[in-house]
């Protein structure tokens, strides 16, 4: 195999050339330009040199020559054979045949060319020319070159044309930087886009399409350009100086040509002010869905409060006349007993069984509790709590088996005001929640702190339980929806607690992932500490008054019960007033010649409410003392769940006899200004 030198000076051409040949066998030698090569041709004598026609100093034309004139006559007669990419066989045809060019062979042909070609030159062996005149190379020489050059001004103004005309017509704004950083041309795009001339944008205008934050990181990634230039994207909301707005997308590509020397970037700027316009508006659309969806939701659970709230009216009505005449029942068995009317072991049976009703009634009255609390319509008494002392001695309460309790209270964990059996009630159905989410033990962490942002008291009870999926997030606090299948539960707890919450003014949130437990947050309305003497949510109680000079008006839709509470006033010695509306109860106030000390009235009632009679009774008879009593404070709580009746006696529909004639008791002794003995609902 023969010795073939390489000259070119782009690297990556010689490589090529290089391989291509040695894979046919031959020994490759390699020359960037045409000094190197003539120095490897005098020092080594290759067999025969494949040589590139452009190239810097000395061009393949000019080493031909310069082979051709040497003194040595092995350099002089070495086989040349061109491989180029720039000239076409005839444009070389003068050199050819006046320095004797083997053969002309173009880069975009067969590979197997140039190897057929080197193969033909070498059986031909060496090259016997005689070498013409300086002047007629000169001439020769001359002629091809400038030929090229004229035929690459022409190619490079048609390019020029191009990019120009392709620049115009861009969508998106262009701008190319320099090495610097600085702009060198801007297309009309860009200007159109900023609203700034063109001229303005040159050198660092351009930079008006970054925000001034990333203007220095732009700038350093086109100085600092490597072999590896990575894209940058940007951003911006551009204001322009005719006051209308532009968002804008920025791409800036670093560039390097380390062969060339040639560094710099490409920017390319898109107004996308419709995209976030479109973006914003399928965003409201979606949020405008949200919220209907969320007031659809809150319709529904309303409905759902109004609609417990009602069942548990009618049905504590119905748990008031069952509970009240089985007391009656039991008192009269009782008496009997003791007077010998009825055998003791009989009386005992009787009283046994009655004791049973009692109890199932006592349990039905706690799911009519819970609806109530659902509904936010319970009876209940807000007093101011001290949130740390009520938290600290629910806690000593507790007794668990598997699961702890850990109780963390802020120093200025404030007061604050809601019914203190609701809050017990509260807490113990977190509790519940929290400790069946940890059916193999774990901590229950109960903390309360103040959050001075909101100005609210912050009650958290977290557990380190299975955590809820979203979607059960989402229906935690509907009523009667339940995760525990096959257990026997009325679903009532979170939206018990939701109502209890609500009633008091304040919000229940729920933070929960798979695995991670569950963090339920209480909100309730911060309030000064109860002051020196005032014994918050402690009832008062009194002895009943003069059994046959106090005369007390009764009014209750409901026969049954209305019958049955009658006889409970009774039995304590006063004298009863019934009525079973608010006009027969006016009626009837109006044609009692004596005083009306009390009167105990339902609260929802058909037509005249039992507000509304206590409030035209008081204004013929001021001295007269209210009770309220009802299943459902529909009728004396506000939307935002505040009194309308601040200080008024409400007792909870199903009640005691007893119950009913403390709370008259204690009303008539407690003086002529009604006597608020309680902050009541």
């Amino acid at each position: 195999m023969a010795t073939v030198l390489v000259v070119d000076d782009v690297a990556e051409n010689r490589d090529l050339v290089t391989m291509l040949l040695s894979c046919r066998g031959h020994e490759v030698l390699e020359a960037s330009d045409g000094v190197d090569a003539l120095d490897v041709v005098r020092a080594q004598h290759p067999d025969i040199v494949v040589s590139d026609v452009l190239m810097p100093g000395i061009d393949g034309l000019e080493l031909v020559h310069r082979l051709r004139s040497d003194d040595d006559p092995v350099t002089a007669s070495s086989p040349v054979i061109f491989y180029t990419a720039n000239y076409l066989e005839p444009e070389t045809r003068p050199i050819v045949d006046a320095c004797g060019v083997s053969r002309v062979v173009l880069r975009g042909a067969d590979p197997r060319e140039l190897l057929d070609a080197v193969d033909e030159v070498l059986a031909a062996g060496p090259v016997d020319v005689s070498v013409g005149s300086a002047a007629d190379f000169a001439r020769v020489h001359s002629q091809a070159v400038n030929a090229k050059l004229v035929e690459k001004d022409r190619a490079l103004r048609h390019r020029e044309r191009q990019f120009e005309a392709m620049a115009t017509a861009s969508p998106v704004g262009i701008a190319l930087l320099g090495a610097d950083g600085t702009a060198t041309y801007v297309n009309p795009r860009l200007a159109e886009i900023t609203g700034q001339p063109a001229g303005r944008l040159s050198g660092d205008g351009w930079l008006i399409c970054l925000d001034p934050a990333v203007r220095r990181e732009a700038v350093e990634a086109v100085r600092n350009t490597g072999a590896a230039a990575v894209e940058h994207r940007y951003r911006t909301h551009l204001i322009r100086e005719d006051l209308s707005d532009r968002w804008l997308r920025v791409h800036l590509r670093p560039f390097s040509d380390a062969a060339s020397d040639v560094a710099g970037a490409v920017v390319m700027v898109d107004d996308i002010s419709d995209v976030v316009a479109a973006e914003e508006r399928i965003a409201y659309e979606a949020r405008q869905r949200q919220e209907e969806a969320a007031g659809h939701d809150a319709e529904r659970l309303d409905s759902l409060r109004r609609m417990a709230g009602g069942i548990a009216h009618d049905f504590n009505n119905l748990l008031g006349s069952m509970l009240g005449f089985t007391q009656l029942v039991s008192d009269t068995i009782a008496d009997e007993k003791d007077h010998g009317g009825i055998a003791e072991a009989a009386a005992a049976g009787m009283l046994q069984d009655l004791e049973q009703v009692t109890q199932g009634g006592r349990r039905a009255t706690k799911l009519t509790e819970q609806l109530l609390a659902f509904g936010r319509r319970e009876i209940n008494e807000p007093v101011v709590v001290d949130l740390k002392g009520f938290i600290t001695a629910f806690a000593g309460e507790l007794t668990a088996e598997q699961v702890s309790v850990s109780v963390w209270l802020a120093d200025d964990t404030p007061a604050a005001r809601i019914d203190r059996r609701g809050l017990d009630r509260l807490l113990h159905i977190l509790l519940r929640n929290a400790g069946e989410a940890m059916p193999d033990g774990g901590v229950v962490t109960i903390s309360a702190k103040c959050d001075p942002v909101l100005g609210v008291a912050v009650i958290e009870v977290s557990d380190s339980g299975c955590g809820m999926s979203s979607e059960v997030q989402r229906r935690a606090f509907e009523p009667f929806f339940s995760t525990k299948q096959g257990v026997r539960t009325a679903g009532l707890g979170l939206s018990t607690a939701h109502g209890i919450v609500t009633q008091a003014g304040g919000l229940i949130m729920i933070t929960s992932q798979r695995g991670t437990g569950t963090t339920v947050r209480v909100q309730l309305p911060a309030v000064a500490p109860a002051g020196p003497g005032e014994q918050p949510g402690v009832p008062v109680t009194g002895a009943p008054g003069r059994n046959g000079d106090i005369t007390v008006l009764l009014v209750d839709d409901d026969e049954a019960l209305r019958n049955a509470t009658a006889r409970f006033i009774a039995k304590a010695g006063y004298q009863v007033l019934t009525a079973s509306d608010g006009l027969s109860a006016l009626a009837l106030a109006e044609g009692h010649a004596g005083p009306i000390q009390c009167l105990v009235t339902d609260v929802v009632m058909p037509g005249m409410d039992g507000r509304q009679l206590a409030h035209q009774l008081l204004g013929l008879r001021p001295a007269t003392k209210v009770v309220f009593i009802s299943g459902f404070a529909e009728a004396l709580i506000a939307e935002d769940g505040t009194s309308l009746e601040p200080g008024r006696t409400i007792i909870a529909k199903p009640f005691t006899g007893t119950e009913l004639r403390e709370a008259i008791g204690a009303l008539l002794v407690a003086g002529p200004d009604q006597g608020r003995p309680r902050d009541t609902v």
